[in-house]
């Protein structure tokens, strides 16, 4: 099989649906996309790069599943979205944990293009304390009856799919510490979940959002793995979708970088095109290294999270690409706006459409400031085991980072508190997750990309890991004032006198 045929077909499709039909991220301010067009689009087997051969599909390899990801977030972040929640937060957990009956009955609708499949983790009292979840399950009959409420499961009242999660409930009615996964299937009445609310969601009009009761019953084979490793098999997945948000963050990117440029030779001010100009060439350049970097994660994401792999303890890579990712991406969106100027605050631009879409990005699937936090905290547990508190050192024995620890050097020589502050800690993951970018970028020395990309890239977050050690000292810390100020403190002597 020739995957760049196959992404090149898909690539061609998206170009005749987004430009000749449909552009649903600068025009449309409706939630959904159209159904002609995610017809055409499902119809072209995109998700046919997560499902395995013997179910219709090409194998489920990770590059291919990136490849889909960039072509389809070049066009639209929303459709981006929607194929990634389908790929991995459904069939790749599906075809790794489901039940054999199970998979031949669901993964070949997907593969025809008839099918759309999500995950419910969220709960409306349980965002990122996922594990405290209230939703529960309880055995009945041969099957097991599933109660709760969720919500912001992206793809609310279209998934015909669901995987759920769920705690299971005790005959004294307490809830155990581990977490159980269900898929609910649409079609089967006693598996319908119902939508008690749309959320009319800010940006990603593509995508329907809401709240979700459910009271469903489902079949013994419809739980995954068996009843074994719950919290093993959900952090697989969160981790193995995380390391795959570069597909996405490539394709945005790319045409933050395209539309930046043809804006700035076109745009002429004081008879000069903007792109002459230092300021603008300086915020291309970032564009551009951080295309570059997302690139190498993507890179390094195609050769170590295979299905076959077990990404449970994976902690330190996921969460440093999710975030780093995702932080470019609405930098990148960022960028763009201040280039374009006010044309891009129009709703059917896509520069500002592009800032807002981007920007729950750094939210989902774990808040980033939650990972950099969790990033640092794995890191200083590792230091206290060794008794080396030296960032430079310590990320120089670590395999994730030694390449860009050495190229670094004194950017990263720097003690850190043994028991920081919150803020300190997540200044720290900061700066580890941009040294990992530095390491998986040198990589790419070995690909096709020319080196002064790769330089950019690593200038780039040189950069910004430099900017980021002076908030590694607690001396910096500024704490919540408890007073208040009104306008007396500030507006100066009454002009009337009185």
């Amino acid at each position: 099989m020739d995957l760049k045929a196959v992404h090149n077909q898909f690539r061609e499709t998206l170009v005749r649906l987004y430009s000749s039909r449909h552009d649903e991220d600068t025009t449309s301010v409706s939630r959904g996309v159209p159904p002609f067009l995610l017809r055409d689009v499902l119809s072209a087997g995109p998700l046919r790069a997560y499902i395995p051969t013997e179910y219709g599909g090409r194998g489920g390899h990770i590059s291919d599943g990136l490849g889909i990801l960039d072509t389809a977030c070049y066009h639209s972040l929303s459709l981006g979205l929607t194929l990634g929640i389908n790929g991995a937060l459904f069939l790749q957990p599906t075809s790794k944990y489901g039940d054999a009956d199970a998979k031949r009955r669901i993964l070949p609708r997907f593969a025809g293009g008839g099918a759309l499949g999500g995950l419910m983790i969220t709960e409306p009292d349980f965002g990122s304390d996922a594990l405290g979840m209230q939703t529960s399950w309880t055995e009945k009959g041969d099957g097991f009856h599933v109660s709760g409420t969720k919500h912001w499961g992206g793809l609310t009242g279209w998934a015909d799919y669901w995987l759920i999660t769920a705690r299971q409930r005790t005959d004294s009615g307490s809830l155990r510490p581990g977490i159980d996964l269900f898929i609910a299937e649409q079609d089967d009445p006693d598996q319908h979940i119902d939508v008690e609310e749309r959320y009319n969601a800010l940006g990603l009009y593509g995508i329907p959002y809401g709240r979700n009761r459910i009271d469903i019953t489902v079949p013994g084979e419809n739980r995954l793995g068996g009843g074994k490793r719950g919290v093993g098999m959900l952090l697989d997945t969160l981790h193995r979708s995380r390391i795959q948000f570069p597909g996405m963050a490539v394709g945005f990117i790319r045409r933050m970088v395209d539309e930046a440029v043809n804006h700035c030779r076109q745009r002429v001010v004081g008879r000069t095109a903007l792109i002459e100009y230092d300021q603008v060439r300086a915020r291309i350049a970032e564009l551009q290294g951080r295309l570059v970097t997302v690139m190498a994660m993507g890179h390094w994401a195609s050769e170590n999270a295979s299905l076959d792999l077990e990404l449970s303890r994976l902690s330190a890579p996921a969460n440093a690409i999710k975030t780093v990712a995702t932080d470019f991406m609405h930098q990148a969106a960022d960028s763009l706006l201040q280039l374009v100027g006010a044309t891009g605050y129009r709703l059917d631009h896509i520069a500002g459409r592009s800032l807002v879409d981007s920007r729950p990005f750094q939210i989902f699937e774990g808040s980033n400031d939650i990972l950099y936090e969790q990033l640092a905290l794995s890191n200083i547990k590792e230091m206290r085991k060794t008794g080396e508190f030296n960032l430079l050192r310590h990320l120089a024995d670590n395999p994730l980072t030694a390449r860009a620890a050495e190229l670094l050097g004194s950017h990263i020589d720097r003690d850190v508190p043994e028991a920081p502050d919150q803020r300190v800690s997540v200044a720290l993951g900061r700066i580890i997750s941009r040294v990992v970018g530095v390491d998986m970028t040198l990589a790419l020395g070995n690909t096709s990309i020319p080196d002064d990309w790769i330089e950019s890239a690593i200038s780039l977050l040189r950069r910004e890991i430099s900017k980021f050690t002076v908030d590694l000292t607690n001396d910096r810390i500024v704490d919540v004032i408890p007073t208040s100020l009104d306008n007396r403190f500030w507006l100066g002597a009454d002009p009337t006198g009185s």
